[in-house]
């Protein structure tokens, strides 16, 4: 998922001119996808060219020191037919199969994207946490943000390759 995003930067980045290649990576901010180092390498009109350029493309991009976060939507994935696995993202999936009904933030989405990037075992972690967290809402009849369930199976197919 992220990196057909991550794809659209860098096809971006290459198009700007920079003393040297900027580094693209997921961002630990949570409220962001990507970050790029590229004003330590690149002028302040090459900066904002690349800004406006991604702006125009629907992505949300801000300066934090001498980084800029970015963020965008994530587009929907399909995930017909994706069975609960063993562990924590099958327990996770079962849960919203069974309550479907709330939405997903797009803070969730992001977590689940940046999980399932970095491989199985930060997939797992991320679902831990969210399963006691849903357990407790289930318990307090609150929602579930069964708008996550595509993104979690797409981050479980895409962690078993």
């Amino acid at each position: 998922m992220l990196t057909a995003l991550r794809k659209d930067v860098q096809a971006v980045l290459e198009r700007t001119p920079t003393a040297r290649r900027p580094a693209l990576r997921r961002s630990d901010d949570p409220d962001a996808l990507l970050a790029t180092d590229l004003p330590l390498t690149a002028d302040d009109q090459a900066v904002a060219e690349f800004i406006a350029r991604m702006n125009a493309l629907g992505w949300h991009v801000w300066r934090q020191g001498g980084w800029l976060l970015m963020d965008a939507e994530v587009p929907l994935p399909d995930c017909a037919g994706t069975e609960p696995p063993e562990g924590e993202a099958g327990c996770c999936i079962s849960l919203l199969l069974r309550h479907p009904e709330g939405e997903a933030d797009r803070r969730a989405i992001r977590a689940v994207v940046k999980a399932a990037e970095s491989g199985p075992s930060a997939l797992e972690r991320l679902c831990a946490g969210l399963h006691e967290t849903w357990a407790a809402a289930l318990r307090e009849h609150r929602k579930l943000p069964g708008g996550l369930l595509p993104y979690l199976c797409r981050a479980v197919d895409m962690t078993k390759r």
